[in-house]
């Protein structure tokens, strides 16, 4: 079954920052769904007068940008004017000869309670302020006050909303006992601090995804059994992990392996796949009610479903065709229809934030290969291949998608990559990770 396959996970976090304005002009110079092959050029001057936390609040900013590849970061030892204070006029030439098309002018203060950051963003070639913002938080919270500013200056530079502030869920595998691996799952920033593992790693956990509030998740998690040395998966259930408590919960007891768990947009339900006997059908399971109403009917393999944005429809894989394709159904499980119809298989199909793609894992004798398609079954493209590449998500803005990756030395790696299909990098983890999940609100606190 294709679902015990690994997937990725990335997950969204605000802090509770007080922020006076938003940037506020309506000048936009990076496209991002056409990619950019030359990276904007931006200075970042940060003045801390008791330069207490300058070095490592602008190395996050820095960090943050340059992951993208659309940021070219113009380093301070180049600077031909000393900026001092957020309230000094820059001289534009100046800039213009290092060739920095943006500036930031940033004051930041910290004490050991508060942190404090005022700063101005300008358009160094039509020499205009873009905009102003000030934050202030906890002192703790200074590494999320940093991604708060890199999201502003990606936000105002590319017209896209930014997503530094993100936490990936996912599953941290290592080595166990007897050559055995242990699965725990994990949630960590998304440039990989602040790590943790929640749970013990003595079962099997996969498919991690949050609920639409952030404020839980759900997983399928069994345990393996050696029969002549081979190890045999025992009957899958589906979890929930509530992050206010720390606890798991048992959803429910199925007959039958249950597989890919996932909430529909209002959060009341959870739709997955359910085998029996050799076939496998859709199911949703009303979390307030408890009622299971299955969806799809026949003895076919129906699996991985996802609903839209909008909860109308829900996107598949299934082998009713003879191959393993997509599918669309309404959210009753009528008006089924084919979306794919190339060569290979089609796997984990997963709707984007904004309701225009679908990314999926295709399979075949040319490898494996993440990819998207348009909601009507235009536009399919491969952004990216590799060994056992699979399992996509989308980052909140509907613009970056992580996937897994096992190379040829089976060690289970994450990276993104924009559905331009350029800037492809891998995302830094503790140890080896699978089945990432980005979370969707950027409220969501952990």
């Amino acid at each position: 079954m294709f679902d015990f396959m690994k997937k990725i996970v990335f997950l969204i976090l605000l802090i509770k920052v007080s922020s006076a304005s938003a940037f506020g002009s309506d000048s936009v110079v990076v496209n991002v769904n056409k990619g950019v092959m030359k990276p904007v050029s931006i200075a970042l001057n940060v003045f801390d007068p008791a330069d207490s936390i300058k070095d490592k609040f602008l190395e996050v900013v820095k960090n943050d940008l340059q992951g993208t590849y659309l940021f070219r970061i113009i380093g301070e030892p180049a600077f031909m004017q000393n900026l001092r204070s957020v309230n000094e006029e820059p001289k534009f030439q100046l800039w213009k000869t290092i060739r920095a098309e943006y500036l930031l002018n940033a004051e930041v203060s910290a004490n050991p309670k508060k942190i404090s950051i005022n700063l101005v963003l300008y358009d160094v070639l039509s020499e205009a302020k873009v905009g102003t913002m000030s934050i202030s938080g906890d002192a703790k919270d200074w590494r999320k006050i940093a991604h708060l500013v890199a999201n502003n200056i990606y936000e105002r530079i590319t017209g896209e909303k930014g997503y530094f502030d993100t936490k990936i869920l996912h599953v941290a595998v290592s080595k166990g006992s007897f050559g055995r691996k242990t699965h725990r799952l994990a949630i960590m920033d998304q440039d990989g601090y602040n790590y943790r593992t929640l749970t013990n790693g003595n079962n099997i956990v996969l498919t991690p995804r949050f609920s639409p509030d952030g404020k839980e998740f759900s997983f399928f998690s069994y345990r393996e059994k050696i029969v002549n040395g081979r190890r045999i998966p025992m009957s899958a259930s589906v979890y929930r992990y509530n992050f206010a408590t720390g606890k798991t919960e048992l959803i429910a007891q199925f007959k039958g392996m249950t597989y890919a768990p996932r909430y529909s947009p209002s959060g009341n339900l959870l739709i997955f796949s359910l085998s029996h006997r050799g076939s496998s059908s859709i199911y949703t399971f009303d979390l307030i009610t408890k009622r299971l109403t299955r969806i799809t009917k026949g003895r076919c393999i129906d699996t991985s479903p996802c609903y839209s944005p909008d909860g109308k429809y829900i996107v598949f894989n299934s082998d009713r065709g003879g191959t393993q394709q997509l599918y669309i159904m309404d959210a009753d499980g009528s008006n089924i229809r084919r979306l794919s119809f190339s060569r290979g298989r089609y796997a984990t199909p997963v709707w984007s934030p904004r309701g225009d793609w679908i990314a999926f894992t295709k399979f075949g004798s040319g490898g494996f290969f993440i990819g998207v398609i348009r909601p009507d079954g235009s536009g399919e493209r491969m952004l990216t291949s590799g060994h056992l590449v699979e399992g996509p998500t989308w980052a909140p803005n509907g613009r970056v998608i992580m996937f897994s990756h096992q190379d040829y030395a089976r060690k289970e790696k994450i990276y993104s990559v924009d559905i331009t299909g350029y800037n492809k990098r891998e995302v830094s983890t503790p140890s080896n990770a699978m089945d990432p999940e980005w979370s969707t609100r950027c409220e969501a606190q952990y």
